[in-house]
């Protein structure tokens, strides 16, 4: 199964998120009481779950909240689909919304702005059921890091995540590590590293024209 280029959308959203559109007027209600109580009205709580709803929907159009029954059933569409399955481009198979770090990329071989266009680790459910009767459905887990995916059973989605859980204590120890090491660190001095430089520089040229001398020797008597 191939993976077209997807892009990263800017809020992490539980995959179930007409469950979370479901619950927001008692969850808005619950906390506007509890943190605002002189404020609280229920007409207020309901405007803002309204606005929160809206918002939500444009960021991720499930196909339960948006698109209705008629659209799963033309489209085989499980309940949290958000893709767009009119788009010329869109693919055949079912995407949720994904789950992403607010830490951005952090690939040392890209700029800070290539690396700000994609979550650190991502993932996201993914339905494949084109002619079900023929080739079946599959369920895929994609787990993306960076600019890389792994294309996972979800079977083999929970080997990954035990192994996350198991390095993280390991990741912490080797912070701690560096954190100590990092103790006797300094700044070097600026004079000393443009002399160095220089000397480098001067170096390669001496080098080069060496080399090149060489080369017109050989050629000059490859001539004769």
């Amino acid at each position: 199964m191939s993976k077209l280029p997807t892009t990263s959308t800017e809020t992490s959203t539980r995959l179930d998120l007409h469950r979370v559109l479901d619950a927001l007027p008692d969850a808005v209600a619950t906390a506007m009481q509890a943190v605002f109580p002189d404020q609280y009205t229920p007409e207020l709580a309901e405007q803002i779950a309204r606005d929160a709803r809206a918002r939500l929907i444009e960021a991720h159009p499930t196909t339960a909240g948006v698109r209705g029954s008629e659209w799963m059933a033309r489209w085989g569409c499980p309940p949290w689909c958000i893709t767009d399955h009119t788009d010329a481009l869109s693919p055949d198979w079912h995407t949720s919304a994904p789950v992403e770090t607010a830490m951005r990329n952090i690939d040392s071989a890209h700029t800070d702005d290539e690396n700000a266009q994609l979550p650190w680790l991502a993932a996201k459910t993914v339905v494949i059921n084109d002619k079900p009767q023929a080739y079946g459905r599959e369920t895929r887990l994609w787990l993306d890091f960076g600019t890389a995916t792994a294309e996972l059973s979800p079977a083999e989605g929970r080997v990954v995540l035990d192994a996350l859980r198991r390095f993280t204590a390991d990741f912490e120890a080797v912070v701690e590590h560096a954190e100590r090491t990092a103790e006797d660190d300094f700044e070097g001095d600026p004079e000393i590293a443009r002399l160095d430089r220089e000397a480098e520089d001067r170096r390669i040229a001496a080098r080069t024209a060496e080399l090149a001398a060489e080369a017109d020797a050989l050629l000059a008597g490859e001539r004769r």
